[in-house]
């Protein structure tokens, strides 16, 4: 038998920055996200011989003679992680990883990643199997205490439950998630009117991250008051979205673009500044980068009708435009 696994990368719209610590635990965060239709891939099945053989997009299949022997330092960490942490047991086990979207993307694809394999190794259990909760703190915790990489909670999150949600955090691992109740026209209506935008190629996020949260513990004035500014327009952008006020959807896009490039000057760039000033000139309402910033995707919300436009001055000037349509169903599971 072979396990399959599915999870959605996320586009946030409103409140990053404000799930990180040590904001979250001092003030509170929220965001608002939504999942798209690009996934991270998993199959898992067992050997017969205590043999771990992991494979992940564009690495050559590498193997490890025992579990034991499974040890940190390369391009497979994150699938490592997921092994040693969640499999015991004579049997070894095939385990593969395949992206939709590149690392450092912006899209929380590691996240994703983490979701995908963690879910197999919990459809396998059969009985006892985590709740959704626990598997996006699991993926948390994964990524950012075993290998350090530094971020909040709202990729993992997002990517278990999938939808279009309101996402609460209050400190430690207090989590809730509200799925965002809109008629379906108004998901529609946004779902056309947006456009996911590559920029560029980004750094390592933990960098710009390092840097936000080094502004805030400083207490630098501009940073906490950006991020206080942040968590309110979330909390708008969740009204407004409630109410299908799209337009003013776009507007909250923009304003929250202002306050998210005063937490690092690495945030924005000559050519993400350039690209967004274009995209506003020809029609777009708002938009904003994806992720901590400095390269990987952007997302523009365009008034109805013109997000051609937007798209075709976008190409002229170097980005490309992708094609998404939003996910429902989160992490998906299940047996071949």
């Amino acid at each position: 038998m072979i396990l399959r696994s599915r999870a959605p990368v996320r586009i946030s719209f409103a409140g990053g920055g404000t799930d990180v610590s040590p904001y979250t635990e001092e003030h509170g965060g929220c965001v608002v996200s939504a999942t798209i239709n690009k996934y991270a891939w998993g199959s898992l099945e067992l050997r017969e011989d205590p043999e771990i053989h992991l494979k992940d997009s564009h690495i050559p299949l590498t193997k490890f003679r025992s579990l034991e022997d499974l040890e940190y330092g390369g391009p497979l960490d994150l699938l490592a992680a997921v092994v040693k942490n969640m499999h015991s047991g004579r049997n070894g086990v095939n385990l593969v990883l395949r992206g939709d979207i590149p690392p450092r993307s912006g899209l929380g694809s590691s996240a994703a990643a983490f979701v995908s394999l963690i879910g197999l190794f919990s459809h396998m259990r059969r009985e006892n199997r985590m709740t959704d909760y626990d598997i996006a703190e699991y993926a948390f915790d994964l990524e950012r205490e075993e290998l350090g990489n530094k971020g909040g909670r709202q990729d993992q999150y997002a990517s278990v439950f999938g939808g279009l949600n309101y996402i609460e955090f209050r400190g430690d691992d207090f989590v809730r998630v509200n799925p965002l109740r809109i008629k379906k026209d108004y998901i529609l209506e946004l779902e056309k009117n947006l456009l996911l935008v590559h920029v560029m190629k980004r750094s390592k996020s933990g960098d710009i991250i390092s840097d936000q949260v080094n502004r805030y513990v400083e207490k630098k004035k501009s940073v906490v008051d950006a991020l206080n500014s942040v968590k309110s327009l979330a909390e708008e952008t969740h009204r407004a979205l409630r109410k299908g006020d799209l337009n003013r959807f776009g507007e909250l896009l923009h304003e929250g673009w202002v306050e998210k490039k005063k937490f690092s000057p690495l945030m924005s760039n000559e050519f993400i500044d350039k690209t967004y000033d274009i995209a506003r000139k020809h029609g777009a309402l708002g938009g904003k980068i994806l992720g901590a910033g400095g390269g990987g995707h952007m997302i523009f919300y365009c008034e109805s009708g013109r997000e051609e436009d937007v798209a075709d001055k976008l190409t002229e000037a170097g980005a490309a435009v992708r094609s998404f349509s939003f996910d429902m169903h989160g992490l998906q599971t299940w047996e071949v």
